[in-house]
């Protein structure tokens, strides 16, 4: 047997002569002969326990523990670490040991348990540094841990580390300001600063943060053109400093310096100017402009036009982004969007008392869009702020043309400008009376039994090439009171496809003997020829040559037009007698002819004048109508007022059209189902 062997039977030997101090002197030669025999070691350390000599147990523990730790047998280690701590809780050695085994195992709770005890423990003894020591390293195993964090860069302030705390407080700030704790990420900016003085990137951050709070008065301390060099994200951050202080001239001029950087920053710019359009749109419109000037510069006048559209819509009564954006347009021809500008600055001007300025664009607007209701209205409220003793007089003699528009323009549908303006400029009828018919080529009656005057071809010479028929010359005189060939004409031949009514009393018969008897030269009413051979002429060619005269009669297309229009405004005025005199007009013109007669049926109708509501309508339908959804919508008018005047069999008839054309339209199926039952007697 061996001497160690020995040694150890003998230390067994003493344990159970209940001889303690003995075992323990024989197990410490033991241990002493081979430091490495652990489980001796560790042996050694239990009776050192069993005899209350806790250090010493410690001391040879904490020997078995401090290998498996070198030798990375964490767990083997932690197990000695938690054993140290039962017999000594307050091993403060142990604890930390045991705090990084835990923080690399990943048990972070364990492992700050271990690091609380051991800064509590140093300050109950006054150990401070060690302390924030301790606080770092616990701020240091979490990175979610924010309150350890912040801690742990105090701690390192105290510990005069200003480079490192420096470098925690930055990231703090980040953090914090991306979780919205936005005040606390400005202290820890400040805290930043105020260890680096020098840290520009720190001082942007922080002024920009300020800015962001709306304390400009704290960002100017933090922020200069110095601090910014030409970093432009920082150079933006001075601008919007200096215009909120309201410096606008060094905002400017910041601002060109931005834009300068590359068309990138252009949006950052642009971001500027909406966050300030709302609250100071001056400000924002300094921004704003910066860019409009910059796409001029390059010919873009869109984008110019673009950016300053998309301010007033965040600042819509900004007078002077209203007159730039007019001002770019008409540089760049660009007229849909100039259009709409003047009537946004129109509304500009009226909402700021402005009524001159406003007046001479809504003349413009209506002059060009006579029937656009918002600039009839533009136009109305400019007149009433300046006091216009009758604002809705004014209206109407311009629209008659009784005074002159500032402008022509857009005019093109409605034939030549010069043409229009001087229709603009003929006297109009005093308001609420219908105004005077415009002149139309008429010839004189013939007279009875007079030899017709020869065409120009008969009275050439021989062997002329025969001239074209001069145009009937306009009367000189008004015609007399009473049924005229105009009249007379408009009923039965200008609408060759609709039966003349005749008057109460009176039949179709005598009406159209009366007629011919009395304008048919060289015959009589029976029909036989009077004046002699060379003036008798058949009744076709009468009829024929009241056709030609009848559409020689009718209005030029671009007077029926404006007539149309005029009406349609006037409609839209409540002026129902001057808009179906106008549209009365535009109806004499075939093209013109459906729309007219729709609304002047529909205007009757409104009137409570259902005769002559159905008398319009009917014309209507005898014309072509623009749209197959327009020649549905008459259908079905014509049929409503055929049943409130109690032609039920014809409003029937009208409806099934309807029905076979568009099936279930409206409620037409319930009025036929109705209609029938009326006609069945059912």
């Amino acid at each position: 047997m061996s001497t160690r062997q020995e040694r150890l039977r003998t230390a067994e030997k003493l344990l159970r002569q209940g001889r303690l101090d003995a075992a323990i002197a024989e197990y410490l030669k033991a241990v002493e002969e081979q430091p490495r025999d652990w489980a001796t070691t560790n042996a050694l350390g239990d009776l050192y326990v069993r005899a209350n000599q806790i250090e010493q147990a410690v001391v040879q523990y904490g020997r078995i523990a401090e290998h498996f730790w070198k030798e990375g047998f964490f767990p083997k280690a932690a197990a000695l670490y938690k054993k140290i701590l039962k017999v000594k809780p307050t091993d403060e050695s142990s604890q930390l040991r045991l705090a990084e085994i835990s923080a690399r195992q990943g048990l972070l709770v364990e492992a700050k348990s271990n690091y609380v005890a051991v800064i509590e423990q140093r300050r109950k003894r006054g150990d401070l540094r060690g302390a924030n020591e301790i606080v770092v390293r616990l701020g240091e195993i979490d990175p979610a841990d924010l309150e350890a964090r912040l801690a742990a860069a105090r701690a390192l302030v105290s510990l005069g580390d200003a480079g490192k705390a420096a470098q925690m407080w930055g990231e703090l700030a980040a953090e914090l300001d991306a979780k919205g704790r936005a005040e606390e990420a400005i202290l820890a900016l400040r805290q930043v600063v105020d260890l680096e003085p020098g840290n520009m990137p720190a001082r942007g951050r922080l002024a920009r943060a300020y800015l962001a709070s709306g304390n400009l008065g704290a960002a100017r301390e933090f922020l200069t053109l110095d601090v910014a060099g030409n970093d432009p994200s920082l150079l933006l951050a001075v601008a919007e400093m200096e215009l909120r202080a309201g410096h606008v001239d060094r905002g400017r001029e910041v601002l060109r310096r931005v834009l300068d950087s590359g068309p990138q920053f252009r949006d950052h710019v642009a971001s500027l100017a909406w966050n300030l359009a709302e609250k100071d749109p001056p400000t924002g419109f300094v921004c704003a402009e910066l860019i409009a000037d910059q796409a001029i510069a390059a010919s873009d006048w869109e984008s110019a036009a673009a950016v300053l559209q998309e301010f007033v819509t965040r600042a819509p009564h900004h007078v002077d982004a209203l007159l730039k954006l007019v001002e770019i347009c008409v540089d760049g021809s660009l007229d849909d969007t100039m259009f709409a500008a003047q009537a946004q600055l129109a509304d500009a001007y009226l909402a700021a008392g402005r009524a001159a300025e406003a007046r001479v664009i809504a003349e413009d607007l209506v002059a060009r869009e006579p029937w656009d209701q918002a600039h009839l209205q533009r136009y109305r409220e400019a007149l009433v702020q300046l006091g216009h003793p009758d604002p809705d007089g004014a209206i109407a003699e311009r629209l008659s043309g009784g005074t002159p528009f500032a402008t022509t323009e857009g005019l093109e549908g409605f034939g030549e400008a010069d043409e229009f303006a001087e229709l603009l400029r003929t006297p109009a009828a005093p308001p609420g009376t219908a105004g005077p018919e415009p002149p139309m080529p008429v010839p004189p009656p013939p007279v009875l039994g007079a030899k017709a005057e020869p065409t120009r071809s008969e009275k050439a010479p021989a062997g002329a090439p025969a001239q074209p028929p001069r145009a009937p010359e306009r009367p000189q005189a008004a015609q007399p009171a009473g049924p005229s060939l105009e009249a007379e004409l408009s009923r039965l031949f200008e609408e060759p496809t609709k039966p003349a009514r005749p008057a109460a009393g009176h039949s179709m018969e005598i009406d159209l003997t009366s007629v011919l008897g009395d304008l048919m030269p060289g015959q009589g009413a029976s029909g036989a020829p009077k004046g002699g051979p060379g003036a008798t002429r058949s009744l076709d060619e009468v009829f024929q040559q009241f056709r030609e005269e009848a559409t020689s009669q009718q209005p030029p297309d671009d007077v029926a037009a404006q007539q149309f229009q005029l009406g349609v405004a006037y409609r839209d005025m409540g002026r129902m007698d001057d808009a179906i005199s106008a549209l009365e007009k535009a109806a004499r013109s075939l093209r013109h002819r459906f729309r007219s007669a729709v609304l002047l049926g529909r205007l009757y109708r409104d009137k409570g004048v259902p005769a002559r509501a159905l008398d319009w309508l009917e014309r209507a339908a005898e014309a072509p109508a623009p749209t197959e959804d327009e020649h549905r919508a008459l259908l079905y008018d014509l049929g409503e007022t055929l049943e409130k005047v109690g032609e039920t069999a014809r409003a029937l008839a009208v409806f099934l059209e309807l029905q076979a054309d568009a099936g279930n339209y409206r409620d037409v199926s319930t009025r036929v189902d109705r209609l029938a039952r009326v006609q069945t007697g059912g």
